[in-house]
């Protein structure tokens, strides 16, 4: 590893926090994304060179392309597009599918939803599938809240923000579990989760418990009232949330087996427990 001279990452999300890991032991994460549709990378970071670099973005566009947002909202967030001598001249024998990605202006439609900061880093925020549009018509990106409160929360392992065709956004959220063999969990929360649970002086020791831990109950109160204190709105705050027992896993339908969340799937399995966070709207 001493002889590497840059180390990429791409294809999911790293947080902050593991990227900052790395950094402590002078190992510089770069993240680079991209497409197959592009040859691969569509923005990275030459350490040293030019802007600074960022822990928190997906990095600089590659020169001798364009990257614009396009429809960007009130926050500079749309979707990502992009176009140069990288882009693809289209898929093999498949117009439909062409024209539905690359625009009259040859630029390609990612589907990703992100921004632009001041330095030109990439920020990307969620997916334009996975935008949720609330009863009221509001556009939210549900990734960056739920990154934000898993942040907050470092016991929680999986949050799906909730609101379609919703008065207000609800919460579903998981709890750290020890692994089991088969890739599945046990019952037993994990004892990165119980450390941060006693280092909070809180002595449930499973879900239950939890369930019924007033100082529990009162810390994720606390925490994800400070997440709605950065929300743009109030539509984009979390009004209700459900502890849920176990964690998501692959095997149990959740997961991608790239462990990206089956949204659809989730909301579906776990249509009870959200609607009991609608029985009473009026917030």
């Amino acid at each position: 590893m001493d002889k590497c001279r840059a180390l990429f990452y791409g294809a999911a999300p790293l947080s902050e926090t593991s990227r900052r890991y790395f950094a402590s032991l002078n190992l510089f994460l770069i993240n680079s994304y991209g497409m197959s549709e592009c040859a691969g990378p569509q923005t990275y970071y030459v350490p040293g060179k030019g802007t600074p670099a960022s822990l928190k973005s997906a990095n600089l566009n590659t020169p001798g392309t364009e990257m614009i947002i396009n429809a960007p909202d009130a926050e500079g967030n749309g979707e990502i597009c992009f176009r140069g001598r990288n882009r693809f001249m289209g898929y093999f024998k498949d117009e439909t599918s062409t024209k539905a990605t690359i625009d009259e202006n040859g630029f390609i439609h990612s589907g990703d939803v992100g921004h632009i900061d001041k330095d030109g880093h990439l920020h990307i925020t969620g997916r334009l599938k996975e935008l949720i549009i609330t009863a009221g018509g509001e556009n939210v990106a549900p990734i960056l809240i739920e990154e934000q409160i898993k942040a907050a929360l470092p016991f929680v392992s999986q949050c799906v923000v909730i609101g379609d065709n919703k008065k207000y956004l609800s919460l579903l959220y998981t709890l750290k579990h020890e692994p089991a063999p088969d890739m599945n969990f046990t019952e037993n929360l994990s004892p990165i989760a119980l450390a941060e649970l006693k280092r909070l002086n809180i002595d449930g020791k499973n879900v239950d418990e939890l369930r019924k831990d007033s100082n529990f109950l009162k810390f994720v109160a606390e925490q994800i009232e400070k997440v709605n204190s950065k929300a743009a709105s109030r539509a984009q705050s979390i009004r209700k949330w459900c502890l849920l027992t176990g964690d998501f896993t692959i095997s149990g339908g959740e997961l991608t087996p790239t462990l990206k969340l089956k949204r659809k799937i989730i909301t579906k399995k776990f249509e009870k427990e959200i609607e009991s966070m609608y029985l009473d709207p009026k917030l």
